[in-house]
């Protein structure tokens, strides 16, 4: 199943000068582009403790197979740049900072709680969960938190926000539902079907259909939830500070069906020519390459935690104790590991923290707070690197007996690349940009066949463009991005069209707006109209929305 789109297509568009309107819209944050790549290094002794005086000279950073000058260095510590870190910190770290005193600063932690109930019985998640209630009221009020729930589909609880008290009654809230544990209802299913009824135990090609069926659909729903992660990592992207993104889950396969597979043969090491796996370990990988290209950080919890020997499927581990599996414990070992090894690749990769075989999440989930509180942040000028494509990145001390964790891969984007995906998450989220209060106004939609022709006008403050004098005239161009999220969160693709405005020579700019018009073709429904205006001399950008009812 592939992402749902809206249907909504961009027909045409014009621009058009100087309209007196007033406009204020509210904003949540603003972004400055700095050409520098941050490598956030969490180092910890053999206690687990994190070691905090260490040089620039001690690390040393390879980005494909070759060394890279380190142009910047900062410790962050206890969430803060103390000085005279704040004099060699990397530019995009510096900006994103709360100033707290004259000497020190606080970089704001932004936290993903994706929770994901497919393996999950209630009383594993709600375990889990209580303890991220109580690791919520450990943030500071300039952190911001966003949670969603992956149920069958994605459904965001809490968009981003900086109210510990709303993400915890959400969280509260999520305890008392009932639905989840699709995937494990799917297993159980499978696996009595597998047995036959009465005892009678069907043919082996019965039960190899059974086991391909349940990879299929099983890896179907994965997919889904790769593609809805790999979509809320671009939510991260316009908000500074450190970026983490804390995934609770049962686990999830690596091959799906494979130890299904290998229950219904009887053989450990089955045929895999009737089982397609190789979709989800390539949407892992992209998954994890997007992460690192964002700079965003995994950190993973296996919420099943440890349970002993023969506990029932509705309390325990979910893949390892389902009767007919756990009567074999070379098949406990095989599932155990298939539905973890996700978890620790997105972790390891990234940079973060797995907690994995553990009841006590009170203290894993300290660890994680230690790790985005207390780090060296790297900085690297781009321009001397002169590389493309995914590199291999690795960062090591020359101080023996620490462990390094840093993010195992990176991938420059480019310019437009980075606009878009900033105006991406404007779309998914309620996050906006300031430096330019653009505005939507909106006509009465009319019928075209089969479809409805929707007219809107983005008016733009003039004096928030770079006009640049021509003779008799002043021109300024402004790129324009535009989409739309219908009532069930589906997106359209995001439309770029780019215009030149033009005014005559020293007309007054102030209280005046430059208006572009564009027409949007849509079906019956709600929607929400997003428009992101972008300045390209000064880079300067400005997000409005419209909310429409189309009939």
């Amino acid at each position: 199943m592939t992402a749902q789109r809206t249907a909504v297509a961009l027909l045409l568009a014009a621009a058009t000068v100087f309209a007196q309107q007033p406009a204020q819209l509210p904003t949540f944050s603003e972004s400055v582009e700095v050409r520098v790549l941050n490598l956030d290094v969490d180092v910890t002794d053999a206690a687990g403790n994190p070691v905090t005086d260490l040089r620039k000279d001690d690390f040393t950073v390879q980005i494909g197979g070759k060394p890279v000058p380190i142009d910047y260095f900062a410790l962050i510590n206890e969430g803060t740049f103390h000085a005279p870190d704040l004099a060699t910190a990397p530019p995009e770290r510096v900006l994103s900072t709360y100033k707290q005193a004259e000497e020190s600063a606080y970089v704001p932690r932004n936290f993903l709680i994706y929770v994901d109930t497919g393996y999950l019985p209630p009383g594993l998640r709600n375990r889990a969960l209580s303890t991220i209630r109580d690791f919520t009221t450990r943030l500071g009020p300039n952190d911001a938190v966003r949670v969603v729930l992956f149920d069958r589909a994605p459904r965001v609880l809490v968009d981003w926000t900086t109210s510990k008290e709303l993400v915890m009654a959400e969280l509260a809230g999520m305890e008392k539902e009932t639905v989840g544990m699709s995937r494990l209802q799917t297993q159980e299913q499978t696996i009595a079907m597998i047995n036959g009824f009465s005892g009678s135990r069907r043919t082996l090609g019965s039960r190899i259909q059974l086991a391909q069926q349940y990879g299929q659909e099983v890896g179907a729903e994965i997919q889904d939830m790769l593609g809805s992660i790999q979509r809320e990592l671009v939510t991260l992207t316009p908000l500074n500070g450190k970026r983490a993104f804390l995934f609770v889950s049962g686990g999830y396969e690596y091959q799906p069906g494979y130890v299904m597979a290998q229950y219904a043969t009887g053989n450990y090491l089955p045929s895999m020519s009737n089982i397609d796996v190789r979709q989800v370990p390539e949407r892992i990988n992209a998954m994890i390459q997007k992460a690192n290209e964002v700079q965003v950080t995994f950190y993973t919890v296996d919420a099943t935690g440890l349970t002993g020997e023969g506990t029932p499927a509705g309390e325990g581990s979910p893949a390892t104790n389902v009767l007919a599996i756990e009567q074999r414990p070379n098949l406990r070992f095989a599932a155990q590991q298939d539905r973890q090894t996700p978890l620790q690749m997105m972790a390891t990769d990234t940079g973060g923290l797995a907690l994995l075989n553990t009841n006590d999440f009170q203290q894993g989930l300290s660890r994680i707070y230690k790790q985005v509180s207390n780090y060296y942040t790297l900085g690297i000028t781009l321009s001397k690197l002169g590389i493309t494509g995914y590199q291999k990145v690795d960062v090591t001390v020359n101080r023996p007996g620490l462990t390094v964790r840093s993010r195992k891969g990176w991938a420059p984007m480019t310019e437009s690349q980075k606009i878009e995906t900033r105006a991406l998450a404007t779309m998914e989220t309620d996050l906006s940009y300031s430096a330019i209060p653009a505005k939507i106004e909106t006509a009465p939609a009319t019928p075209d066949k089969k479809v409805y022709l929707l007219p809107i006008t983005v008016l733009v403050p003039a004096e928030a463009l770079t006009f640049v004098p021509q003779g008799e005239k002043e021109s300024a161009r402004a790129e324009f991005y535009i989409g739309a999220v219908d009532d069930k969160g589906n997106t359209s693709p995001m439309n770029r069209q780019e215009t030149t405005f033009e005014i005559p020579a020293g007309k007054p700019k102030a209280g005046a707006f430059v208006r572009y018009a564009a027409q949007l073709q849509t079906k019956k429904g709600n929607y929400r109209i997003v428009v992101n205006v972008r300045d390209p001399q000064s880079g300067k950008m400005g997000t409005a929305r419209a909310n429409v009812h189309i009939e």
